[in-house]
């Protein structure tokens, strides 16, 4: 009797571009045309970049479906990531984690990211940055999310969808202040630097240009504080952000670092929404 074989099913974790289709590898190419199946968040994004390399894959399913998992007893498997993240996320991490769990191979075939494309192309310090994913669509959520971080100095790098980009830009400039910002989007047609210039200062016209597909957002970090500000100062920053709508708790986080000011002195004044009563200065 002739032995069985005893391969093990193998997931491939494709990295596919997010934009154009000519961005792709030829090792992912090659691993999508000997799968059994081929899994993806998008099925419609899937199959127009398998149409545009002429794959004829016998069967494509979303991450979303049941089948995934245990299609792993017939074959190979490819997982396409389409280049939005730099890792899997939702239903794409459950599958990865079911085929670890499940005694599978797993196996990255790496390939374009558009927040890491984006952060090279910023121009600003790319040695080490913080990456975000994509902001909460509540205000209150994504300007709570974007406090937590206003003192962290390393460049942040947020994924954010058109439509919703001015009000986007109103939050992250309103909590975070004046800083380098850098707009990447990813299309079918090109991959690039949409507008470069300052947080706060986006024309309209930019946002209208746009187009639909989602994109990167790289943000200077927070500078250092070259000096403790005086009060007159500190006072008229706390005043414009509560003029934006930002909570006490949300300017002490933004302020502090660059102010130099204590953040639970900066919450009081912010708290009062009024200066200081005499001889009663922050400190």
């Amino acid at each position: 009797m002739p032995r069985q074989s005893t391969k093990v099913a193998t997931l491939y974790i494709v990295g596919a571009p997010a934009g154009d289709p000519e961005d792709i590898t030829p090792r992912a190419l090659r691993i999508l045309g000997e799968v059994v199946l081929v899994v993806a968040e998008d099925v419609d994004h899937a199959q127009r970049l398998l149409a545009a390399h002429g794959l004829d894959t016998p069967r494509l399913a979303s991450t979303h479906a049941d089948r995934p998992p245990s299609a792993l007893h017939g074959g190979d498997v490819a997982l396409l990531l389409e280049g939005w993240s730099p890792a899997p996320t939702g239903p794409s991490f459950q599958l990865v984690r079911a085929a670890i769990e499940g005694g599978f191979a797993v196996v990255p075939v790496p390939g374009p990211c558009l927040p890491l494309t984006a952060l090279v192309v910023s121009g600003l310090p790319a040695d080490s940055f913080v990456f975000l994913g994509e902001l909460p669509r509540e205000s209150v959520s994504r300007r709570d999310l974007m406090a937590s971080v206003a003192t962290e100095r390393r460049t942040l790098v947020v994924l954010g969808p058109p439509h919703a980009l001015p009000a986007l830009l109103a939050d992250l400039s309103g909590v975070l202040g004046q800083r380098p910002l850098v707009l990447v989007t990813a299309s079918e047609e090109a991959t690039g630097v949409a507008w470069r210039g300052t947080l706060g200062d986006v024309p309209k016209e930019a946002l209208v240009e746009l187009g639909s597909e989602p994109l990167a957002l790289v943000i200077g970090g927070a500078r250092e504080p070259v000096g403790r500000w005086d009060e007159e100062r500190l006072r008229a920053e706390v005043q414009r952000c509560l003029e934006q709508g930002l909570r006490a708790r949300e300017i002490g986080r933004a302020l502090a670092a660059e102010s130099g000011w204590p953040r639970r002195a900066i919450y009081r004044l912010a708290a009062r929404g009024a200066p200081f009563p005499p001889g009663e200065a922050p400190g």
